[in-house]
């Protein structure tokens, strides 16, 4: 119930959110796509997970020790605890807005609302962080701190629900079983150095013939979703078309982002003319 009004309630923001999450996209992207090391290092793909949810619960804890702080009249270690807030909060973002760029639809537009809530909050924060540098107290520089931690907990939420409820950032792959058995392939002709998309039983595959090997990852894309067949070959992996994630053919390992989870790779045998695949990697 609560999803479907938050839902209607960011739907209705069009007229503001899509404007400005354009803007978003348009100068975030000229700041992290000309660096793909950058961009793949803030997306987590060292880390082999998303980056940005690993630091967010870094400033929501120590804005939570901040208010307790103030609570309890601790002036100075609570404006120590903002101070951390504030530079994890600032890391955050910059990681988030890497994931942020390739939102589309009402992915991107739960992300502006999120970043904007995020903005506002760490605005408030610096402000109250900053009056908190002199000597006399002030309950403004309180205040301040409370709404912002408001704004934080109601953007984290929107947060949850871009993950939770719309799947961005999550494996696409995350419940797909794996066997042990050969599957029959429904094509008779692969060409080489071009990906063929095939089917394997109820399973998808893109294809692809290297000189006398034979390679296959599951064809839907573990990022958000395209089919890697109707991406390219770029020296030993296939790109998909969508988003410019990389994965290396012989294994499946994500190279480049913004995917973070690495494809399933299958076994490749050919025999009488037929071709049959398996999983490599069953988890």
């Amino acid at each position: 119930m609560l999803h479907g009004v938050i839902e209607r309630i960011l739907d209705a923001q069009t007229v503001w959110a899509d404007p400005l999450g354009k803007l978003f996209v348009a100068i975030f992207a000229a700041l992290y796509k000309p660096v793909p090391v950058i961009k793949d290092l803030l997306h987590g793909v060292w880390l082999g997970h998303p980056l940005h949810p690993a630091i967010t619960d870094v400033p929501i804890g120590a804005y939570v020790v901040a208010l307790v702080l103030d609570l309890s009249g601790q002036r100075a270690a609570a404006t120590a605890a903002i101070g951390v807030g504030i530079v994890f909060m600032l890391l955050a973002a910059l990681a988030g807005y890497a994931d942020y760029i390739d939102l589309e639809g009402k992915t991107r537009r739960f992300g502006t609302v999120h970043s904007s809530l995020m903005l506002v909050a760490l605005v408030l924060y610096l402000v109250s962080f900053l009056m908190r540098l002199g000597a006399v107290p002030s309950p403004a520089e309180v205040w301040l701190s409370v709404i912002g931690f408001l704004i934080v907990i109601s953007s984290a939420y929107i947060g949850g629900e871009l993950v939770y409820n719309l799947g961005t950032q999550v494996d696409r792959h995350a419940w797909r079983g794996g066997g042990t058995k050969w599957a029959a392939l429904d094509v008779t002709e692969i060409p080489a150095d071009k990906p063929v998309k095939a089917k394997a039983g109820a399973q998808t595959l893109v294809v692809v013939r290297r000189g006398s090997a034979l390679e296959a990852l599951h064809d839907v894309c573990a990022h958000q979703g395209c089919s890697l067949s109707e991406g390219k070959l770029v020296d030993g992996t296939i790109e998909c078309g969508c988003h410019g994630s990389r994965y290396r053919l012989r294994d499946g390992l994500v190279v480049r982002g913004p995917a973070v989870f690495d494809q399933p790779h299958y076994e490749v045998r050919e025999a009488e003319g037929k071709f049959e695949v398996r999983r490599t990697d069953t988890r």
